[in-house]
């Protein structure tokens, strides 16, 4: 599924589409598009490196929904002393 999400296929999707105000691309199509499968190994890689840049994400809009709520709390201390 990280292959289709991938913007470059969306552009060839659109390319290889028939229609003018409306594309089609049909499952015939998509019969003739070539995914390069790599290894498995290198394919668990690419999992876990996307599973740790997924959490670290949301990691990081935790830490920024936190900071939020602290920020105020931080100026109006700094003001007061």
């Amino acid at each position: 599924m990280m292959w289709y999400k991938r913007a470059e296929f969306d552009r060839y999707a659109r390319y290889m589409s028939k229609g003018s105000a409306h594309e089609f691309f049909e499952y015939e199509d998509m019969e003739d598009v070539q995914i390069p499968v790599p290894s498995l190994e290198i394919q668990k890689a690419i999992a876990s490196i996307y599973n740790a840049y997924k959490e670290r994400k949301a990691i990081a809009a935790q830490l920024k929904k936190q900071l939020n709520n602290l920020c105020p709390i931080l100026i109006k201390g700094s003001l007061q002393n």
